[in-house]
């Protein structure tokens, strides 16, 4: 049954409505950076629970180092057992063939030396080599058993822990997964509205630049027509040696009737019927059209990927707890922080720089060893993969992919981790969880 932390998590990432479900263009870059803080709080959330699996998978590696050495013990005692059996055989055997009524079809018939109901008289034809040899045998025979028992009871151990450690690995990847989804499809989102965005933009860029080139070659039009009109309507006049007046005529009543003189012109006013004929030249100006297409006001920024120039080593949610010095199989301490995500998560460089050289291991499994441009060094391992191209000598951006999250090594195969390691410039490895939860909190 998943527990209370995880069923909150689950509560607030998985049953809430997703912050996308809007009008359309209604996502800002504020909802990204929530959505991103939301998954950060998860990790957060999820700390307690990392510690408590730290901590049993430590106990796990110790029971399962015990069950190795337990096995090797038994393992030496039964050989070491049927290799004084047949030398106490071997002793029987001279014994009966020397007369001596020991008991002998006992010691045949039975299947381990401390079940034989030896006599007293048994022991006090024995030299001190033979009794040593016997005792040796039944020590060994009793120490077998024990080791066997303790050995049975570490096996049922180390199944509990490993039962508990799954149980605590999937809740743990569960809440991780509804974490990364909803930062996922708001940040898709996102980017599919900004596609769109910037296409609407586009288009009414191309809009108002086409209705502006209309106006314009329409205007060019009426220019040209006007101009060949004028000079058309404007030779009559130009013929003469002086320029076209207005004149004022007194009018003479008579009984004929009058004689009109018509003159026809251009954008002229002509009046007949008249005392006054007046000719009079009509200019027509029309101003230029001058469009200026708005700038575009949209600003489209990817999620920040970095601060104070380094970005989280995993772009995912991720559980972590401070791990640094506890004690591990073989007499080892833990020189690092494991950060645990979903399995193939993106691995990424933590700060530009140099990846100095790859390695795969038996410990370590696949791993990648950078040098950033701050000086500082970087070791990622258990990697279930290593992106074409990251090698020895490949120069990396911040926040540039360079493998999958995962098991290799022998990182157990239910929870995928990166083995993070940090060593500041001039100083050896110290511990990085204070810096990996600066970044990735």
């Amino acid at each position: 049954m998943p527990s209370r932390i995880i069923a909150l998590i689950l509560a607030l990432l998985v049953l809430g409505p997703p912050a996308f479900a809007q009008t359309a263009f209604d996502l800002t870059q504020s909802d990204v950076d929530a959505a991103l803080a939301q998954r950060r709080d998860a990790g957060t959330e999820l700390e307690e629970l990392a510690g408590r699996y730290q901590r049993s998978m430590f106990d796990e590696e110790l029971a399962r180092e015990r069950v190795t050495n337990l096995a090797r013990s038994v393992s030496d005692l039964e050989r070491e057992i049927g290799a004084k059996s047949v030398r106490v055989t071997q002793l029987v055997l001279t014994r009966y063939m020397a007369g001596s009524p020991l008991g002998t079809e006992r010691v045949f018939a039975t299947s381990s030396f401390i079940d034989v109901p030896v006599q007293a008289e048994y022991y006090k034809l024995m030299n001190e080599q033979d009794l040593a040899l016997l005792n040796s045998l039944e020590t060994s025979e009793k120490l077998h058993v024990e080791q066997q028992r303790l050995l049975d009871q570490s096996l049922e151990e180390q199944r509990a822990l490993v039962a508990d450690l799954e149980l605590m690995s999937a809740e743990l990847l569960v809440a991780l997964s509804a974490a990364d989804r909803n930062y996922n499809e708001v940040a898709a989102a996102f980017q599919i509205q900004e596609e769109e965005r910037r296409a609407a933009e586009e288009a009414e860029r191309q809009r108002i630049a086409a209705a502006a080139a209309a106006r314009a070659a329409a205007v060019e039009a009426a220019r040209t027509t006007t101009t060949i009109a004028a000079t058309t309507a404007a030779a009559p006049v130009t013929a003469t040696t002086q320029p076209v007046v207005t004149t004022t005529q007194a009018v003479t009543t008579t009984t004929a009737p009058a004689t009109s003189r018509q003159t026809t012109t251009t954008q002229a006013t002509t009046t007949t019927q008249a005392t006054r004929t007046t000719t009079q030249a009509t200019t027509t100006t029309q101003a230029a059209t001058t469009t200026t297409l708005p700038a575009s006001t949209t600003t489209t920024t990817a999620p920040p990927a970095a601060t104070s120039g380094k970005t989280c080593p995993i772009n995912a949610a991720t559980g972590f707890s401070d791990t640094w010095g506890a004690p591990r199989s073989g007499g080892r301490t833990h020189k690092g922080v494991d950060i645990t995500a979903v399995r193939n998560a993106p691995v990424v460089a933590i700060e530009s720089g140099t990846v100095t050289r790859t390695s795969n291991s038996t410990l370590g499994g696949l791993s990648i060893y950078l040098t950033g441009n701050s000086g500082s060094r970087y070791y990622y391992a258990h990697l279930d993969y290593i992106e074409g191209g990251i090698s020895g000598g490949t120069n990396v951006s911040v926040g540039q992919l360079l493998g999958g999250n995962g098991t290799t090594g022998n990182a157990p195969s239910w929870i995928p981790h990166v083995h993070f390691q940090y060593a500041p410039p001039g100083y050896g490895w110290v511990n990085p969880y204070s810096l990996v939860k600066g970044l990735c909190r």
